[in-house]
């Protein structure tokens, strides 16, 4: 059997269309909601971080920022 193209490309990609529903809409838990809200805070930090430029050009040795105090004893 030879391989034919298939007449009319509109008309296929509508055929695959009419079967898919969509992505499945997921509704969040209540009891995950701070830990999203948590991970939005994280994500605009360190956008703002990024946008400030914190120590472009400039060589670090340690990973620790300068004037943060750790909390261990």
């Amino acid at each position: 059997m030879n391989h034919r193209l298939y007449p009319n490309a509109d008309r296929a990609l509508r055929q695959l269309d009419r079967d898919y529903q969509g992505p499945p809409v997921l509704q969040m838990p209540e009891c995950l909601r701070p830990m999203a809200d948590s991970f939005d805070r994280l994500r605009e930090g360190t956008e703002q971080a990024a946008e400030q430029g914190y120590g472009a050009g400039i060589y670090v040795l340690s990973m620790r920022r300068p004037g943060v105090v750790s909390g261990g004893a």
